[in-house]
């Protein structure tokens, strides 16, 4: 969960700067300070553990979760607010302050313990319950040929791959993000009649996340109508010999990373007898499509017109097209799906089973990508970009749901932000900002994000994230309780972080919130004063008078 991973590093910060800092008076018992620190090195190696993990194991985690990061929340509250009055006021409050680290203290100590507990309990839970991948996952092959809508031109350029060039055996990479038509295009390629007519034998197996080299040699093996039974090497050798010196083609669909390649032992598994045969990879991660091969085809996102189409395919596959109408709120449906195939084949299927009536596919125009009603499905599939981030790049990766959507968002903003919320760990020898740039990057190679240029550093200068993908950012982050959207003029009382797209003044946020970031989307609001709020860090887009009496009282703030 990115709230607890984030509030444990941004804990981990706040001890790290008490403990170097030169001069300090604050009334700190060292047994204390380091005890939490290593409850909180202990927390963030559980998480980071669990973080991949899945079934009973990723449950058991996930009910701990939410306790940990109110539990670290409370400590670092207890130390802002202790600083705060320290540095305003000219004196401590001792006994209270002890008081309070007491409590935190305890807090970690007690969240040290279930840990410990769900750590040890692990090791006797099967981890055998992984989510189901896709429905051709569980066939050697895929069943059915899907649309090609939009993908034309590309599934030509992938059949010329396939069929002409060298005739040493060739990788190619299909790149791109998820739900963009990777699979859709393989499928389309595997089953083509120029392709069948070509290889003598043609192969596909579903990696996933997940995988077992046993299960992928058992679906390229069932494909050939040979035994699956054996050891993973005997499997190897039966594979390797019933290749040799066959033309083939064999699809590996849904590469996560690398470590599944090399696990394979690629060369010791497909023979090269120089006869044109062809290994293809979907993969939704660049540097997995850049380390295969040098014959990429990048996946875009549909244009208008094929977009379209794409929808009156599937919302309208029994009639005549679209009726007159529909026409102008169907063609809003679309344009709201941003030309993700996956988005529009989802929304698409939902209406062709719903009534033809008007001021139902205005609701769902409205609607749609904003509830969990129609697009559970389709944010369900990307949600696994997000599910299988590391613990480290989750926080990161749901605070650009707090962008206003299509902006240009700015490199340099983002990791200002990440720093200052304190999202970003400490590493020797390294600053943050280059830590973080790092961080940027990694969203980059697994297609979260899209480019737009880069600097003369090659640094992401200017990028964009796709509204559905945004969506996904701020769904999450309302689960997770880690960022909390606030649509109206309603009061903040205990939120953490708000993004605020209403108007923000002095009375929608009460007194001693612990509000730590505030973001207003929409134009710039005003508060008068901002004494009260003593752990802010964060704010964005907020107007502040009298600032020379508030703004310089903000002891915690990093980035205005």
């Amino acid at each position: 969960m990115a709230a607890a991973f984030a509030a444990l590093v941004s804990l981990q910060n706040n001890i790290l700067l008490i403990d170097n800092h030169p001069n300090h008076t604050f009334p700190f018992q060292k047994e204390q300070i380091e005890s939490l620190s290593d409850n909180v090195s202990f927390l963030i190696d559980f998480m980071e553990s669990y973080d991949n993990s899945h079934g009973a194991r990723r449950e058991t985690a996930e009910a701990l979760e939410m306790r940990i990061a109110r539990a670290a929340q409370m400590a670092e509250d207890v130390f802002k607010a202790h600083m705060v009055h320290h540095i305003r006021c000219g004196k401590t409050r001792s006994s209270r302050f002890l008081l309070d680290l007491h409590k935190a203290t305890r807090g970690m100590d007690y969240m040290r313990r279930k840990a410990s507990i769900v750590s040890l309990q692990s090791g006797l839970l099967e981890p055998s319950t992984y989510p189901s991948s896709s429905s051709s996952s569980t066939q050697s092959t895929p069943l059915l040929t899907s649309s090609t809508v939009g993908l034309e031109d590309i599934l030509l350029q992938l059949l010329h791959l396939l069929i002409r060039g060298p005739l040493s055996r060739r990788v190619i990479p299909i790149q791109g993000m998820g739900g963009i038509g990777k699979t859709t295009l393989s499928i389309n390629a595997f089953q083509h009649p120029c392709i069948v007519q070509h290889f003598d034998v043609c192969l596909w197996a579903t990696i996933s996340q997940e995988y077992s080299i046993h299960k992928i040699l058992s679906q390229l093996l069932s494909c050939l109508r040979r035994s699956t039974s054996g050891t993973v090497d005997e499997m190897r050798e039966k594979l390797y010999k019933c290749l040799f010196g066959q033309r083939y083609l064999i699809v590996l669909d849904d590469m996560w990373n690398r470590k599944a390649w090399d696990d394979m032992h690629v060369k010791s598994l497909f023979p090269d007898t120089n006869n044109g045969s062809r290994v293809v990879v979907t993969t939704r991660l660049a540097d997995v499509a850049y380390h295969l091969g040098d014959y990429c085809v990048a996946m875009s996102f549909l244009d208008e017109a094929n977009s379209w189409h794409l929808f009156c395919q599937n919302a309208f596959a029994e009639q005549q097209g679209c009726p007159p109408e529909l026409e102008e709120t169907a063609k809003k449906i679309v344009a709201r799906c941003k030309g993700l195939p996956l988005a529009i084949i989802v929304v698409g299927g939902h209406l062709r089973k719903s009534p033809a009536d008007l001021d139902y596919w205005e609701n769902v125009a409205q609607s749609i990508l904003y509830t969990s009603g129609i697009d559970e499905q389709c944010l369900n599939v990307l949600s696994l970009s997000y599910r299988y981030l590391p613990a480290h790049l989750k926080p990161c990766f749901l605070l650009l749901g707090a962008f206003p959507e299509d902006e240009a968002i700015y490199g340099q903003v983002v990791l200002k932000l990440w720093i200052a919320e304190g999202c970003i760990e400490h590493f020797d020898n390294r600053i943050l900002e280059e830590v973080a740039a790092d961080y940027l990057w990694d969203l980059h190679m697994r297609n979260l994000i899209l480019m737009d240029s880069l600097d003369h550093k090659r640094d992401l200068y200017i990028f964009r994230v796709h509204d559905i993908v945004r969506e996904l950012c701020l769904q999450t982050a309302k689960k997770e309780e880690f960022l909390s959207v606030v649509e109206t003029s309603r009061s903040i009382i205990r939120e953490h972080r708000v993004l605020s797209s209403g108007k923000v003044n002095r009375e929608t946020i009460t007194t001693d919130a612990p509000v730590r970031c505030l973001i207003c989307n929409g134009g710039r609001h005003g508060i008068n004063k901002l004494n009260d709020l003593k752990l802010l860090k964060t704010l964005s887009n907020v107007a502040t008078t009298f600032i020379s009496e508030s703004i310089f009282q903000q002891v915690n703030l990093r980035v205005s």
